[in-house]
């Protein structure tokens, strides 16, 4: 076999190549823009590489891969020009750097511009299985035209969202438009616009259906739709169906800024103690997490309005609260150390009350071997005091323990006990039960009481998140 060559370049030192940046590192680069421009090189490797000086042109051979960083784009066949800062690929294509990996053909990236183009794409965006006829490139965003995203890693998922055109900025969010929604091979939802965060700690929910049951509340079924009417405000709904207590839906609106979100909600809502509460409607705003200064802490911020009614009576609730966390303290290798404070004031017309509530939280979380964790906290609130069983803080000095055990690839097994510090007795046990249905998860959890309330049985199922 020819013997592989090597062609190493800088922008400064021969002028050959640019940096490749690839969607999802645009942050990163504006950082450190300058220092990646003049600093990191690019490598070319192929069983046979052709370099003009005169033209620019640059034709590469059997295994190709050009890597610059942490960013790789690999074919058969790779032809390109220098002077155009551009690079041709009409066979199989392959784009990767962390959190992407996608195959297509006739792919086209300019690196001067970061813009490129790709047919037949499909790979791994993120947690995001995608497809699409035709993809755009562009610094941090990817277009996909006639594609699909599912979370299911199966050749053939038993869902999925297909949409004409799907805009991901990996790492943030995901706007597609004309969507449908599929279970196996039947439409269970056509929208004509879709919207969801892409953030690790969002709490945005996903369009497909959630089952389970509830030994106090029956069968359950609930889907989540939201639908966008600009950039950052959308309209949503949650329609839910408990066998044992009837239709229960919630209806909002919401306007996601960059610093802050305000909404407002009007429906009926359950907590984890399967206590129901409809607000009737509320307001709120809250302030996304932001570093405190210099200093190692975050904080958030929010406040909500609005008229609470349960089965005995009316009120209008206010509630206002700051929290701060700091940064996670790693005391080992495998231990993390978490600390939080907060303030939160509760204003209720229906007594004319007014209770200030501090709270203390402490977590720390070991990881004793690749499949074994444990988790230990503390936690004190100063005032449980509500006139709502609905969000009640059950206990005021409370001590969590538990483990996680990864029994195997498909299941796994999780313990927590609340521990009363107040009266020195167990509050309740969870005993819960996970289970990989592939393209689902599956959680079966038992609670036992410890004071004289009736035990609980919860099985929840639901696609994997987007």
């Amino acid at each position: 076999m020819p013997e592989i060559k090597k062609l190493l370049c800088s922008l400064l030192a021969a002028g050959v190549m640019g940096c490749i940046t690839l969607p999802g590192q645009a942050a990163e680069r504006r950082v450190n823009d300058e220092k990646v421009t003049a600093r990191v090189p690019i490598v070319i490797e192929a069983d046979e590489i052709n370099f003009s000086d005169s033209t620019g042109d640059m034709f590469a051979k059997g295994n190709v891969v050009i890597v610059q960083d942490k960013a790789q784009v690999a074919g058969n066949l790779i032809r390109g020009n220098s002077k155009k800062n551009e690079v041709w690929i009409d066979g199989e294509a392959i784009f990767r750097q962390p959190g992407m990996n996608l195959t297509g053909s006739a792919a086209r990236y300019n690196y001067a511009t970061k813009n490129g183009t790709m047919k037949a794409a499909k790979g791994q965006v993120d947690r995001q299985f995608v497809t699409g006829q035709n993809m755009t490139m562009q610094p941090d965003e990817l277009v996909l035209y006639n594609g699909t995203v599912t979370k299911c890693p199966a050749k053939k998922p038993d869902y999925h969202m297909s949409a004409g055109k799907i805009e991901v900025w990996p790492g943030d969010h995901m706007v597609a438009y004309n969507v449908k929604l599929w279970v196996k091979d039947t439409v269970i939802l056509s929208l004509p616009k879709y919207q969801v965060s892409l953030k690790k700690d969002s709490s945005d929910s996903d369009p497909f259906p959630k089952v389970g049951y509830n030994s106090s509340l029956g069968l359950k079924i609930k889907e989540h739709i939201e639908l966008p009417v600009g950039d950052k405000v959308s309209f949503f709904t949650d329609q839910a169906y408990y066998s044992k207590v009837g239709y229960r839906p919630v209806y909002g609106v919401v306007d996601r800024e960059k610093n802050y979100e305000i909404g407002v909600v009007q429906g009926h809502f359950v907590d984890g103690d399967d206590n129901w509460i409809k607000k009737e409607p509320e307001f709120s705003l809250k302030f996304n997490k932001r570093r405190l200064g210099k200093l190692p802490v975050e904080y958030t911020f929010g406040t909500s309005y609005g008229k609470w009614t349960d089965s005995t009576k009316s009120s209008w609730h206010q509630a206002t609260g700051v929290y701060f966390s700091g940064l996670p303290i790693k005391m080992s290798k495998n231990t993390v150390f978490n600390l939080g404070t907060g303030f939160e004031n509760i204003r209720e017309s229906y007594d004319d009350s007014s209770v200030n509530r501090y709270r203390y939280d402490a977590t720390m979380t070991t990881k004793w071997a690749p499949k074994f964790s444990t988790v230990l906290g503390y936690h004190y609130v100063s005032d449980t005091t509500s006139i709502f069983e609905y969000d009640k803080i059950d206990l005021n000095r409370e001590l969590d323990a538990g483990f996680n055990w990864k029994i195997d690839k498909m299941n796994g097994f999780s313990y927590k006990q609340a521990y009363n510090m107040h009266t020195n007795h167990v509050y309740y046990e969870d005993f819960t039960w996970h289970h990989d249905l592939h393209c689902w998860d599956a959680a079966l959890t038992y609670r036992k009481y410890h004071d004289g309330a009736a035990h609980k049985l919860k099985l929840d199922i639901s696609v994997k998140r987007f």
